[in-house]
C-alpha cells in the first residue's frame, strides 16, 4: 500500500510540474474522486495524486512586488553550501524593510557570496533585490550587499551555528588545501569545495559520492551515541532518544541536507520498531520516509541530493538481496564471499544511480565497483578518526594531535587512488542522452510493468521521432550566450563572453561541442569553424542554408520568413540563471522557459514541452 501511495503522490507531483493546473480544476477532480472512493477504495490514490499537486501548487514561492529600489531583508541562514570561490546559502527571509516601514514577509530565498565564513545560524541583513522564482520548486534568488550579522536566540544559532563553527575551525586548523576541502566534505558533506580538477577525478574514478553526507555518516554518529551512552544506567528507551536528538543536531550542523534528513529519519523509524518491538520491513520504512518528505516539502522531489540518496538506498534493499541469495549458493569460500558481498553492495547503489549520473555528469565510471571497494572503507576510517577527533579536541589536544598524522596519511592515499582510478584507460564514458529515454529504466523493478517497458520505449521512440522530423531552429538564449540548432542538426553558438563557463553551458544543453563558434575567445571544443566576435562599431552576416544570422551589439536571426530578434531584452527576459527556448519551423514560432540548472526531473518536464511545442508546429 505504501508503494501506491508513493507512486500516487510522485504522479500528483510531475503533473502539476508539467502543467501548473488551476487549483479549482484540483478541486473538481478532489471531489469526484471522494465520491468515487465510496464506490470503489482505489480512487483514494487518485485522491493522493490530485493532493499531492495542490501542495506542490501551494507552495510556490510567495511573490511580493519589490519595486525597482533595493530594500533591507533580513532572515536567518539555514542552509549552506561551500563551493570553491563562493558559498550558496538558503536563507528564510522574515521581515522586509523600507526606509519608512518594516513588512512581515516571509519566504526562502537563495544567496551566493564570496566571503568565507560559516553562516550556519546566523541572521543577515542584506540591502538589495529579489527577483521572484518563476517555478514551484525553485526559491526567489536575492541579491545584493551584507549590512549586518548576527547570532539569534534561536536552535540554528545557539546550537548547530557554534557546532558548525567548531569543526569547520579545527578542520582547518589541522588540514591545508586539498585535505581541508576532502575532510570537509566527509564530515560536513558537499564536494563543491574541491578545485575543479580534483572534483573531475572523483568524478571519473566514481567515487565523489563520499563527499555527500549520507547515512554511513548517521550511522557513525549513532555508533559514537550508542558508545558514549553504553555504560550510562538509563533506561534504554531514554538512550534511544537521546540517540534521535543526537542524530538531529548532525542533520542540523550539516544544513539539513535531504541525505541526511532521509537516514535520521529512517534511523528513527528504526529504532522506534525495535522499542515497540514491531517487526516492519526495509523497503516499507523506506517508502514512508519518501512519502514523509513528499509530503513536508514536494520540492525535494527536484533536488539531487535527495534524488541521489533515495536510489542508491532503493538500490540496495531492492537489488542486494537478490545478488546475496546467488552468492550464498555458488560461492563456498568465506573471504571471496565477504569481499564480494562488499562489491554487490556498491554495485546494486551504483546501478540505481547510473540513470542519475548520466543525466548530472554526462558520464558512467567504468571502474566505480572496484574503486568503490577500496576507497569507501578509507572513506569510511578517515570519518571515523575525524569523528574521535572533534570529541578529542573537546577535552585533549594531545590525542587530537596524534590523530590528525594517520587522516592526513589517509587522505593522501585517498586521492592518490582517486586519481589511478581517473587515469585508468576507459575510466569513463561520455553519455548525452534524454533523460525521457533514461527514467523509464525503473520501471524494470516492477515486474508486472516490465512487459509494458518495450511498448513505452517504442511509444517514445515513436513520438519523439514525428517531433524531430518537422524541420525546425532551436534557439536557446541564455544570460552566457545563444545556442541555436539548424534542422540539420548543426549548432551555432555566439557569445560576447571569455569564462570557461561556456563549455559547461553547452555540457548543459546536451552538446560537448559545437560546430560554429561566434566569440571573443576559442573556449569551447569547436568542430569545423570558429568567428571572432565583431566590436561594437562592426557586424557580421552569416548564412547556414535558411537561417540567416547577422551579429553587432546584438543577434539578429532570420529563418524563412521569421524573424528573431536577440537584444538585450531578450537576455534580460532569460535574465540569470533562466533559459528562453524559441522553436520555428520557418512560418511560426513556439517560445518556453526554463532554468538553466536542471534537475533530472525539469529536463523531462522541458523535453515533453519541447516535443509537444513541436507537434504543435507540425499541426
Amino acid at each position: 500500500m505504501a508503494v501506491n501511495i508513493l507512486l500516487s503522490v510522485v504522479a500528483g507531483i510531475v503533473l502539476q510540474a508539467t502543467f501548473s493546473i488551476s487549483l479549482l480544476i484540483y478541486v473538481l477532480f478532489a471531489v469526484v474522486a471522494i465520491g468515487l472512493s465510496f464506490w470503489e477504495r482505489r480512487f483514494l490514490y487518485m485522491l493522493f495524486v490530485v493532493l499531492s499537486a495542490v501542495n506542490l501548487a501551494l507552495q510556490v514561492p510567495g511573490k511580493m512586488e519589490y519595486g525597482a529600489r533595493d530594500l533591507t531583508f533580513s532572515g536567518i541562514v539555514v542552509g549552506e553550501d561551500q563551493y570553491e570561490h563562493f558559498a550558496k546559502l538558503r536563507i528564510h527571509i522574515d521581515n522586509v524593510c523600507s526606509s519608512r516601514d518594516t513588512i512581515d514577509h516571509r519566504c526562502p530565498v537563495d544567496y551566493y557570496t564570496f566571503k568565507r565564513d560559516v553562516f550556519l545560524g546566523k541572521r543577515l541583513t542584506i540591502k538589495g533585490r529579489i527577483r521572484p522564482s518563476r517555478y514551484a520548486h525553485r526559491p526567489n534568488m536575492l541579491s545584493g550587499t551584507v549590512v549586518s550579522t548576527s547570532v539569534p536566540k534561536h536552535v540554528l544559532g545557539t546550537v548547530f551555528q557554534p557546532v558548525r563553527n567548531y569543526v569547520d575551525v579545527l578542520l582547518q586548523r589541522s588540514f591545508k588545501n586539498e585535505q581541508y576541502s576532502i575532510a570537509s566534505g566527509l564530515t560536513l558533506g558537499g564536494s563543491g569545495r574541491l578545485d575543479k580538477e580534483l572534483r573531475d577525478v572523483f568524478s571519473r574514478a566514481g567515487i565523489l559520492h563520499i563527499l555527500a553526507v549520507s547515512g554511513l555518516h548517521v550511522g557513525f554518529v549513532a555508533l559514537f551515541l550508542g558508545l558514549l551512552l553504553l555504560f550510562v544506567p538509563i533506561d534504554g528507551r531514554l538512550k534511544f532518544v537521546l540517540i534521535i536528538l543526537g542524530l538531529f543536531v548532525y542533520a542540523g550542523v550539516t544544513g539539513f541536507r535531504p541525505s541526511v534528513c532521509r537516514a535520521t529519519l529512517m534511523a528513527c523509524l528504526f529504532g522506534l520498531a525495535r522499542v515497540l518491538q514491531r517487526n516492519v520491513g526495509h523497503n516499507h520504512i523506506l517508502n514512508i520516509t519518501a512519502i514523509a518528505f513528499l509530503v513536508a516539502s514536494p520540492s525535494l522531489f527536484f533536488d539531487v541530493g535527495a534524488q541521489l540518496s533515495f536510489a542508491a538506498v532503493y538500490g540496495i534493499l531492492y537489488l542486494y538481496p537478490k545478488i546475496d541469495v546467488l552468492l550464498s549458493k555458488k560461492v563456498r569460500n568465506h573471504y571471496l564471499k565477504l569481499v564480494l558481498r562488499t562489491m554487490s553492495v556498491s554495485f546494486s547503489a551504483q546501478l540505481f544511480v547510473a540513470p542519475l549520473l548520466v543525466f548530472y555528469f554526462q558520464r558512467v565510471p567504468v571502474y566505480a565497483v572496484l574503486s568503490n571497494l577500496l576507497v569507501v572503507p578509507i572513506a569510511a576510517l578517515i570519518i571515523f578518526l575525524l569523528f574521535i577527533c572533534f570529541l578529542a579536541g573537546t577535552c585533549c589536544t594531545a590525542i587530537f594531535n596524534v590523530i590528525t598524522l594517520p587522516v592526513s596519511m589517509l587522505i593522501n592515499v585517498l586521492i592518490m587512488l582517486s586519481r589511478f582510478f581517473a587515469g585508468m584507460p576507459g575510466s569513463s564514458v561520455p553519455v548525452i542522452i534524454s533523460p525521457l529515454f533514461i527514467m523509464p529504466l525503473y520501471v524494470l523493478v516492477w515486474r508486472r510493468a516490465r512487459r509494458w517497458f518495450a511498448w513505452i520505449m517504442m511509444a517514445l521512440l515513436a513520438v519523439h521521432s514525428i517531433a524531430f522530423s518537422v524541420e525546425c531552429l532551436n534557439v536557446c538564449v541564455a544570460n552566457d550566450g545563444i545556442l541555436l540548432t539548424t534542422p540539420y542538426d548543426e549548432t551555432v553558438l555566439i557569445t560576447g563572453k571569455r569564462t570557461a563557463v561556456l563549455q559547461y553551458f553547452v555540457e548543459r544543453q546536451g552538446r560537448k561541442e559545437v560546430d560554429y563558434l561566434v566569440a571573443p575567445e576559442r573556449n569551447v571544443a569547436v568542430k569545423k569553424g570558429y568567428v571572432q566576435t565583431p566590436g561594437k562599431l562592426q557586424f557580421r552576416n552569416i548564412s547556414l542554408g535558411d537561417l540567416q544570422i547577422r551579429v553587432s551589439n546584438h543577434v539578429s536571426l532570420r529563418f524563412r520568413d521569421v524573424d528573431i530578434e536577440c537584444d538585450d531584452e531578450s537576455l534580460q527576459l532569460a535574465g540569470e540563471g533562466a533559459v528562453v527556448y524559441m522553436v520555428t519551423n520557418g512560418r511560426e514560432k513556439e517560445v518556453l522557459h526554463a532554468s538553466a540548472n536542471l534537475s533530472i526531473i525539469d529536463r523531462m518536464v522541458l523535453d515533453v514541452r519541447l516535443i509537444i511545442a513541436r507537434l504543435r508546429l507540425l499541426l
